[in-house]
């Protein structure tokens, strides 16, 4: 039975130090999936969906790794009700600023009485790991289990610590508050926002992010975007394998209700990706042409955790594209054959 972690790709970190601890206690990678580490996620050459639909139906035991990010991802929603169907066992964990009274989470599949535990509570994570014991070979040392059940704990802290604003003083009343208290009340004249400049040393992805903030890319760049930050497929298919990638982006387009502007658009804005020095060759055919590109580092780093308001222009760009529902229409004839259609009408 294989452990599959189903998580936001925006708790990363979190599904991270979910899966060292449980190598570190005895499981092997190979019983792992985790799709947020190419090393315990999708072969290459695999359709994302169909592959993850494969791993679901093989009964694992599905660890629920739950936050906001979570219900606010429909392809996560999704993968919680595939999986919820025809799952073995599971285990519910929180992250640490997940509220379980929420109602999403009350009125979502999982049932909300079950007892689920906070990623950092101690006492539960101890119980979680002897409760592995029954399917899995974990190791009978309880002073290694201790040591890396603390270990897990110090990480899952220092994690959770980096995604704490800050407090900062406000020159108009000089104490201090949040930036989050600062955005809410709207204490300072200039928008607040996180700094991409900041976050790396790459020109290319500050000139990308500052164009996307300055309304200068094509809506197909961010929708491309959105779909690797949704899906957290950082590696994409070119050359003869952007067919299969194209499929899954229609895919994604539906479940999004959004139009088809990206998929088929998908071969131009990857040259563009590459122009702009974002992607570099992964895999290459026998007769070395790219079959594969990825996102470069920076890149990738910076879509773990993006700033606010450039998540509200993916979400803008999002909305001014969505899906075309056609209606059927009627077939209007000559103004006298109308006429003559109401001259047959009993009344």
């Amino acid at each position: 039975m294989k452990i599959f972690i189903s998580h936001s790709s925006k708790n990363s970190k979190f599904g991270q130090a979910i899966v060292d601890l449980l190598l570190s206690v005895g499981v092997s990678s190979n019983q792992i999936i985790f799709t947020s580490n190419d090393a315990f996620g999708i072969p290459n050459g695999k359709n994302i969906f169909n592959w993850l639909k494969e791993r679901i139906t093989e009964k694992p035991h599905v660890i629920y790794l739950l936050s906001p990010e979570y219900y606010s991802s429909i392809a996560c929603l999704n993968e919680m009700g595939a999986a919820w169907i025809i799952e073995n066992q599971h285990t519910i964990i929180f992250t640490p600023q997940f509220n379980s009274s929420s109602p999403e989470f009350q009125n979502g599949a999982l049932d909300p009485r079950e007892m689920g535990f906070k990623i950092n509570n101690v006492d539960r994570i101890t119980e979680f790991v002897e409760s592995l014991k029954q399917y899995y070979s974990i190791s009978t040392n309880p002073v290694l289990i201790n040591q890396k059940i603390r270990k897990f704990i110090e990480d899952v802290n220092n994690i959770e610590s980096q995604n704490i604003i800050k407090p900062i003083t406000n020159r108009s009343r000089d104490v201090n508050i949040s930036d989050k208290e600062i955005l809410e009340s709207k204490l300072i004249e200039e928008p607040l926002k996180k700094s991409v400049e900041l976050k790396t040393e790459s020109n290319q992805v500050n000139k990308f992010f500052k164009d996307l903030q300055e309304d200068k890319l094509k809506d197909e760049e961010i929708l491309l975007l959105h779909y690797v930050n949704d899906t957290a497929r950082y590696k994409l298919g070119v050359g003869w394998k952007s067919t299969g990638e194209i499929e899954n982006i229609k895919v994604w387009e539906d479940v999004n209700s959004l139009n088809s502007k990206l998929s088929t658009s998908y071969d131009d804005i990857m040259r563009r990706y590459d122009f702009k020095k974002l992607t570099e060759v992964s895999e290459f055919t026998s007769s070395g042409n790219p079959r594969e590109v990825i996102l470069i580092p920076d890149l990738r780093e910076l879509l773990l955790d993006l700033p606010t308001d450039i998540l509200s222009q993916i979400k803008k760009v999002a909305d001014r594209n969505p899906k075309i529902i056609s209606s059927p229409s009627r077939n209007f004839g000559s103004v006298e054959e109308e006429e003559e259609e109401e001259e047959d009408l009993p009344f």
